[in-house]
């Protein structure tokens, strides 16, 4: 066998995968590259005229002897190093958690034909198979995607994947998951609800659930494939794109590297092409500002517009956002997703030590909608009645202590009415009015903080639609100048004889409720007194956003909780004869954890 090899690079597979690792190689100096796929009708990027592409060309096997021979059907050629970007179209194995048998018709494990371009889809996966479903979704027309991709398997995709799912995320065409991954599926009314790693993200439902989550064991992929491979040289220079990274600390296989798509080229340079230069993006940049990647970076991932900003003091705001494209229609209650790049400086001047491959990403928060609720007119508002969507925000100041620095309300301080910002496409949330059903029942909104933004939306929504019942909101804040829509809940008041608002703070004693908090408002009769009885579970639905020690989150053991310390609202409640919602039962106490 000669040892001098016909090409420096061989790919075998002409997908997004192979060509991003084709793109890198080229982009550092490798001259003698060729592709190779199955099939023979691909239309590929332009790759200028060094590679060689050889298409309809099948690979039987590979043998590995300090240089890769690839056997096909009457054909060989060798090559320094070769890459297997093929997939195999099995099946994904799916989850580790059970799916119902009910749900057989709403779950897949590839990407089927038959859904409708209404329904709601979430893909969930690692890897390329995912992105490219998520793609292909939005491509046919679905109006409504959700792929849910760790963060930290972001940099693991090819580059154009990474830039195209940018690019969907900034046309609100899919919402992305990055940080709240699914733990478990559950029946609801035939449908799947899936809950989330991080209980912040409510259980959300959907009307069909893909799975893109790997094939199974990476080292049976080329059996897979129908590629027999003999090696006996080490290192290997036979590589394999996986979904993922594998584990560090799981040895290689003798006869092949695994390694993701994103980080391909780097391995196989370090390995084989010490002498090739690195990858440009890799190369150390100047600041972000002095460069000019800022506005560039504001440019590419911003879809919304601030309309205005209003600073009611100095760390209270309300804000509204428009985004370019698609409506933000809501239900009150609900919450969309804001974000701003890592690269926008700072209100308090801090230093995160922001890693390098942070640097060009976006800080996200999910944020409950808020409300005007009355205009200049003393008229109901209606949320298709604003210029964009209104949110009530607090600045988060570091404080000794904390795990780690505030990252997003320090940039958003900074900002004002006519600056560009990201606006998430999807608005979620399952905390809404839909269990209030009878207008003469009671209504009772607890809150702290800016956690009475939905709440606003929900008073508005119920004062437009005739509700009878009596409506209280309470909110709990520190001081009176932290009550931003305080004024227009007074006029509510005159204008609607069923509404009253309990601005309750805890450090100006006798300032205007002599230093209440939300728990001593439903235990000394203060709440009964301005119900006219005694809140019952018949008659009264409860709605808490907030402070997690005022709301209580219980713990459940089947239908039995477990209540925090110290004494939250869902414990005093739950003494009073009221039903705390939790998976699978709807009480009569709602609570948002996402606030």
């Amino acid at each position: 066998m000669t040892l001098d090899p016909d090409y420096e690079l061989a790919i075998i597979g002409a997908n997004r995968a192979g060509i991003s690792v084709a793109i890198d190689a080229f982009a550092a100096g490798v001259e003698k590259l060729v592709i190779i796929d199955s099939e023979d009708d691909l239309t590929l990027p332009d790759l200028g005229s060094s590679p060689e592409i050889r298409l309809g060309t099948s690979i039987e096997s590979i043998h590995e002897d300090g240089i890769v021979t690839l056997r096909g059907d009457g054909f060989e050629i060798s090559a320094s190093a070769a890459v297997v970007a093929a997939r195999t179209g099995v099946e994904s194995v799916g989850p580790d958690y059970p799916i119902p048998d009910t749900l057989t018709d709403r779950i897949h494990f590839s990407l089927p034909d038959s859904l409708s371009t209404e329904d709601d889809v979430l893909v969930i996966g690692t890897g390329e198979t995912a992105a490219e479903s998520t793609e292909d979704l939005v491509a046919a027309g679905h109006s409504s995607v959700a792929l849910s991709l760790p963060s930290v398997a972001f940099d693991q995709l090819a580059h154009s994947t990474r830039e195209e799912l940018l690019r969907l995320e900034s046309a609100r065409q899919a919402t992305i998951f990055w940080h709240s991954h699914p733990t478990s599926v559950s029946d609801a009314d035939g449908f799947p609800m899936v809950s989330f790693s991080d209980r912040r993200t409510p259980d959300l439902i959907f009307d069909h659930i893909v799975y893109n989550t790997g094939t199974g064991d990476p080292a049976k992929h080329l059996e897979r494939l129908g590629i027999t491979v003999a090696a006996v040289s080490k290192p290997a220079a036979l590589y394999v794109l996986t979904e993922e990274d594998p584990d560090p600390d799981e040895p290689e296989a003798a006869e092949m590297v695994f390694v993701s798509p994103g980080h391909a080229w780097s391995v196989i340079r370090d390995r084989h092409f010490q002498n090739l230069a690195g990858l440009p993006d890799l190369e150390a940049r100047p600041p972000l500002v002095i460069a000019g990647l800022a506005d560039r970076l504001r440019e590419k991932h911003y879809n919304a517009t601030i309309t205005s900003f209003e600073n009611y003091h100095s760390d209270l705001w309300i804000l509204r956002v428009k985004p370019d494209v698609g409506d933000a229609s809501h239900q009150p209650g609900q919450y969309a997703t804001l974000a701003l790049g890592y690269w926008e400086p700072r209100l308090d001047g801090s230093d995160e030590h922001l890693d390098e491959d942070k640097t060009e990403k976006l800080v996200r928060r999910s944020y409950s909608i808020s409300h005007p609720m009355l205009d200049e007119n003393d008229n109901l508002v209606a949320p298709e009645d604003i210029d964009g969507v209104e949110f009530y925000i607090v600045l988060v100041r570091p404080e000794e202590g904390m795990d780690h620095l505030p990252e997003l309300t320090p940039r958003m301080a900074l900002k004002k009415a006519g600056d560009r910002i990201f606006m998430g496409g999807k608005v979620a949330g399952r905390y809404t009015l839909k269990t209030v059903t009878d207008p003469t029942s009671d209504v009772v909104l607890l809150s702290t903080g800016t956690g009475e933004a939905p709440h606003n939306n929900m008073v508005a929504k119920l004062l437009r639609e005739g509700h009878t019942g009596r409506i209280v909101s309470a909110c709990t804040v520190r001081y009176q100048r932290d009550l931003a829509y305080l004024e227009t809940h007074r006029r509510l008041e005159e204008l609607y004889p069923n509404y009253s608002y309990f601005a309750l703070t805890t450090r100006e004693a006798d300032t205007i409720n002599n230093k209440v908090y939300i728990q001593d408002m439903i235990t000394n009769g203060m709440l009964s007194e301005v119900l006219g009885h005694e809140p019952n579970p018949e008659q009264t639905q409860f709605f808490l956003c907030g402070n997690p020690l005022m709301i209580g989150f219980p713990e459940w053991d089947g239908d039995t909780p477990t209540f925090p310390e110290p004494r939250g609202v869902c414990e005093i409640l739950t003494e009073l004869g009221f039903t705390v919602d939790h998976k699978g039962v709807v009480g009569n106490v709602h609570y948002e954890e996402y606030w």
